[in-house]
């Protein structure tokens, strides 16, 4: 009887130690709840978070998931609109936001962010009959449509001058409007374009106009003056590239693209 009572003050008195060096883990990188990784998600954003099979997957949720699992924490997704997520990094209601999320000047006041993991292209979205061409004059004039808080959002009057800009919560609701020519076309990241072509193949959604965000790469934003959890961010992220796993779910969410030349990480260029 004594032994099953040593045996069982022993098992208790070890798995309070493992909480303990957990706890103590996850307050080393600056996460809000020990042991985890609490990440704002738009839900619509595919290849970058999106639900599949009542699961939160994507380029951006599965990197997360192999930097937390580097770190030894749990990864937990909170679905929001785009327009929420740096608000809520701001007032600390999660760790970091993810979903192809551009650095730039104006977000760097509020939030600080990991180093670039992506860069890529803005497209804009049209029905087959849209008079949008690859010449950026064609949009004048025309409602074009945009995810608000986005790249495309703040620099829509230098990329698409002369258009007029729709604003909308999240994508599903640009997509909406396009589809019932309330917009004549919609401006969001190419392979968000790509997404909605191959979901809705009948449409034949077209993608025109392409132009270059290779100045603002991607990064996870996070509250200002949490250095623990960005250099923890940065540490990791360059482990993920140096053993491959950042070029393989590349690859996995963007099938048909050729392999980057360059790999992470990606600086924001000045001026942008």
């Amino acid at each position: 009887m004594r032994f099953l009572q040593f045996a069982r003050s022993f098992a208790l008195a070890a798995s309070l130690c493992v909480a303990a060096v957990s706890a103590a883990h996850a307050e080393d990188v600056g996460t809000l709840t020990p042991g985890k990784i609490v990440a704002g998600v738009d839900a619509n954003n595919k290849p970058y978070s999106y639900i599949d099979n009542g699961k939160m997957t994507g380029f951006d949720v599965e990197l997360i998931r192999a930097i937390a699992a580097k770190l030894g924490l749990s990864a937990d997704f909170r679905a929001q609109d785009f327009a929420g997520l740096l608000p809520s990094v701001a007032n600390q209601q999660i760790d970091l936001a993810a979903g192809s999320i551009s650095i730039t000047k104006e977000r760097l006041k509020m939030v600080d962010f990991s180093e670039g993991y992506l860069t890529g292209l803005l497209s804009v979205a049209t029905l087959p009959d849209s008079t949008i061409s690859s010449d950026v004059a064609s949009v004048k004039g025309k409602r074009i449509g945009v995810v608000q808080g986005t790249i495309e959002d703040t620099y829509s009057d230098s990329y698409l001058p002369s258009a007029q800009i729709v604003r909308f919560p999240n994508l599903n609701a640009g997509f909406l409007a396009l589809r019932n020519k309330y917009i004549d076309g919609y401006f969001v990241d190419k392979t968000l374009v790509e997404g909605l072509q191959g979901k809705y193949p009948q449409m034949n959604i077209a993608d025109k106009l392409d132009i270059s965000a290779i100045n603002l790469p991607a990064g996870f934003p996070v509250h200002k003056g949490n250095v623990k959890l960005e250099t923890a961010l940065n540490k990791t992220l360059g482990e993920l590239v140096a053993d491959g796993t950042w070029m393989k779910l590349y690859l996995q969410f963007h099938p048909g693209y050729p392999k980057p030349a360059d790999l992470p990480p990606y600086a924001m260029k000045s001026g942008t």
